[in-house]
């Protein structure tokens, strides 16, 4: 059965996402009479005139601000009467229904669901089936709230409950269960986040990553501010595949869109969570939200996270891979007639002593766990944003106004090659520091229409102004004698403006066939310069003076899909999109600093399924991509001149498939596998007397990736309810660059992570118990080449224990 949803912000409205948390109020009072307590209870001023019972709905999910679920061919054809008064959103809801033949009953998250009457003597079995149907997860994968069995878009969405239960605290751990999706990391302002295969590792300030960060629709710029802790999330998407079209910055690999949950104007919420666990980690949460009138609702929201270092510098005693990381987000809600505005304000302080780079060779101690490099390492960034949301109600669709302004400042002292200096027979240890100062304004303004029976649109325009500096300075001590060999600064700096039309709309065709058709005009224009200067050699310093280039570029999209059967879609589209061109601001050579590279495109052709089965208690969604890339960007090192650029250098294909599973068998087991295959290849990678990579696979682009989690609820009797998590993963081997050295070889791995809690019957406080890499595996981020042969692993095994109080 197909559902229509209006989504309001209520304070437990997440817990209403996942399969099978509706059983239990769904289940208790079935019979229409019997009013719940809670939420639908608090008392709104309604006014809903004689219109279809659709409209009514949607206007008292508004003015009420509940989460309502109806089926449209339920209500279509249905007229509502007059409903005006102060009232409680369950007493609107009777009244709209009565002698409809319709009944009203609430879920677990504080909503409604509007289903056809139930006998009494039948409620109990009707709600056990229905819950799997009314609790679907939902995804903006196209810009508006559609349930995830609804999008023709290869994407994985993670609900509140699936972060808490899965301990999913940054994208590594995202990256963990989403087929296609892999994330790493080189340093701690140099992630890699590769979708299908689509990546880069470029650090420049002057170009753009092919993988976007969305954070409550704004785009986070810079990869170094792109890896924070996920708290306060109300869900993670993952849309895989060219986001050419709805997105902001285009992107040829995908997106990761974040959203936060927002605070509710009829239902006080307040939270506070203690954790502690080995390497004497402390995790401190407290939430406080709520209405502070009718038409105001406030939140504030602070975590603070840290834990000693996983490793450290046996030289200077120094630790790596620690943590000490403090968030803060409040956010301010407000409404008026048919105007929604929402503001928030974040702010995020980090600093670690860099990370463990353990040698191999000179100076290897066997232990992967402590590095040789003799030099204090840190990383310290500061970042805050101010965002304002505004929707208004036109009557015939929504206006939605986005204005953002974001900041981060990262400053990373690390060491590049893998041993001290005195351990080095040859060549040097090169020392970096690194600091990054981006300062971002984007507006964003889109209709989007209602759901009419001809179909719907999105139309809209994006602007993006970026303001980048960074500082890169690089010193290297001789081999054996520790003599300064190099000493030099790159002062970068590059702008960018970015501006943006688009239009999106499905037209509802015969037989439940739908026609997507989208397109996306950007104009990207970058200025930028460079001083290099050479203490050392001073005549050796150079300046670029101002640059100035510009790129334009149609992306579109065009999606088929069809319902053959209610709970099966079937779909076939094509996708197109670019990471904008750029800046090689690393580079030695002035003539190749200022030669721009030119943007990267790349065409996706895709077929996929989305089923349900067993009353939507399994589901079966599984996407067949091939992905053609032109003028792709690589980063090419001359052999012959020296010399270090990035380069339009290839052409290459990347195809596979995906598939996800989820199951829920019986009351209060959830299970969930996901399996991808990647097939990746450099179609034409030849550069003459420079390199070859023709046939070579593409960099962070493993062929298998697994994943599996199982998560059971139980009552313990009166006491409460006990609850386990179990979450496991695989993923093959693949090499880290173009060369398929290797040296650049990363093995397969498999993680498992568990958690255990218990609850009181009130669901007051939870008690639970985790663990995270049980197996303790020592799994390879990065394998470095720079001086002498190294590594830098991922986290050890770690556990603890949090308690979590709800008021």
């Amino acid at each position: 059965m197909a559902f229509h949803h209006r989504k309001m912000a209520v304070g437990r409205l997440r817990r209403s996402l996942i399969v099978g948390t509706a059983l239990a109020c769904l289940a208790v009072g079935a019979a229409q009479a019997q009013a719940p307590a809670g939420p639908a209870q608090a008392q709104a001023q309604v006014q809903l005139p004689v219109q279809p019972l659709a409209a009514s709905l949607e206007a008292l999910s508004r003015q009420t601000d509940t989460n309502i679920l109806f089926a449209p061919d339920m209500v279509a054809g249905r007229t509502a009467p007059t409903v005006d008064g102060r009232m409680s959103v369950w007493d609107a809801a009777v009244r709209l229904l009565a002698g409809s033949g319709l009944e009203v009953v609430p879920d677990a998250g504080g909503g409604l669901v509007v289903r056809k009457a139930v006998p009494h003597a039948a409620a109990g079995e009707a709600a056990r089936y229905a819950a799997a149907d009314l609790t679907e997860i939902l995804v903006t994968a196209q810009r508006r709230e559609e349930k995830l069995q609804d999008v023709p878009v290869a994407v994985t969405a993670l609900t509140a409950k699936a972060l808490r239960d899965q301990r999913i605290t940054n994208l590594q751990d995202v990256s963990r269960v989403t087929p296609g999706l892999l994330v790493s990391s080189f340093n701690y302002s140099s992630p890699t986040i590769a979708i299908r295969g689509a990546s880069n590792t470029f650090t420049q300030i002057g170009v753009n990553r092919p993988v976007a960060v969305v954070l409550d629709d704004v785009f986070i710029t810079r990869s170094s501010a792109a890896m924070f802790d996920l708290f306060d999330l109300d869900s993670v998407q993952v849309l895989r595949g060219p986001q050419g079209t709805l997105f902001g910055r285009n992107v040829t690999g995908g997106a990761i869109l974040l959203n936060t949950r927002k605070p509710s104007f009829t239902t006080p919420e307040g939270s506070v969570s203690v954790g502690y666990g080995n390497y004497n980690a402390v995790d401190l949460n407290a939430l406080v939200s709520g209405p502070v009138s009718d038409d105001v609702a406030a939140k504030l929201v602070v975590s603070r996270r840290s834990h000693d270092g996983y490793g450290e510098d046996r030289l200077t005693g120094r630790a790596e891979d620690d943590l000490d990381s403090t968030s803060v987000r409040g956010q301010l809600r407000a409404r008026a007639g048919r105007v929604q505005t929402l503001f928030t304000l974040d702010y995020g302080d980090d600093h670690n002593g860099g990370r463990t780079l353990s040698s191999l060779g000179g100076g290897n101690d066997g232990n992967p766990r402590t590095s040789e490099l003799g030099f204090p390492q840190s990383f310290t960034r500061h970042m805050a944003g101010f965002a304002n949301n505004t929707e208004i109600d036109v009557g015939q669709g929504t206006v939605t106004a986005i204005t953002a302004y974001r900041l981060s400042r990262a400053v990373e002292r690390y060491s590049s090659t893998g041993t001290n200096y005195a351990f080095l027979t040859t060549g040097g240890q090169q020392m970096n520091d690194d600091a990054d100062d981006v300062k971002d304004f984007s507006e964003e303004v889109r209709y989007t229409s209602p759901e009419w029976d001809l179909g719907t649109f999105v139309a809209g325009v994006y602007y993006l102004n970026e303001d980048a500096s960074r500082q890169l300075g690089t010193r290297n001590y001789a081999a054996r004698t520790g003599v300064l060999t190099t000493n030099q600064l790159a002062n970068q700096s590059v702008g960018t403006d970015s501006i943006s039309g688009f239009l999106d709309g499905t037209i509802n065709l015969p037989a439940d066939v739908k026609l997507t058709l989208g397109g996306r005009y950007t104009l990207d224009q970058k200025q930028g310069n460079l001083v290099r200067t050479n203490y050392l050699v001073p005549a050796a310093g150079f300046r670029t003076g101002d640059l100035n280039s510009a790129w334009a570029q149609f992306t579109p999209r065009a999606v088929l899909s069809w319902r053959p059967i209610p709970d099966t879609m079937l779909y076939a589209s094509m996708a197109k999109g670019f990471t904008s061109g750029g800046y090689n601001t690393e580079a030695s050579s002035l003539a190749a600093i200022v030669t721009p590279f030119n943007p990267e495109k790349v065409t996706n052709y895709e077929v996929g399924a989305k089923t349900g089965w067993w009353d939507q208690r399994l589901t079966a969604n599984l996407a067949l991509f091939h992905l053609d890339y032109r003028d792709k960007q690589e980063f090419v090192q001359n052999t012959v001149t020296g010399i270090g650029t990035i380069l339009n250098a290839a052409k290459a294909t990347s195809q596979g498939a995906e598939l996800e599973l989820g199951l829920h068998p019986v009351q209060g087991l959830d299970l969930t596998a996901a399996y991808s295959y990647l097939d990746t290849a450099y179609d034409d990678f030849f550069i003459a007397k420079v390199v070859n990579n023709t046939g070579h696979p593409l960099g962070s682009s493993p062929k298998h990736k697994v994943a599996l989690t199982a998560n059971y609820e139980t009552p313990v009797g009166t006491l409460g309810f006990l609850s386990g998590n179990v979450s496991y993963s695989w993923l093959d081997d693949y090499y880290t660059g173009a060369t398929k050295s290797p040296q650049l070889f990363v093995p397969a791995y498999d993680l498992l992570n568990a958690s255990l809690s218990f609850e009181t019957p009130d669901r007051r406080y939870r008690l639970t118990l985790w663990g995270k890499n049980l197996f303790d595996t020592a799994f390879l981020q990065t394998p470095s080449t720079a001086g002498v042969l190294s590594e830098y692993l991922g986290p050890p095994r770690t556990f603890g224990a949090t308690l979590t109080a709800v008021f």
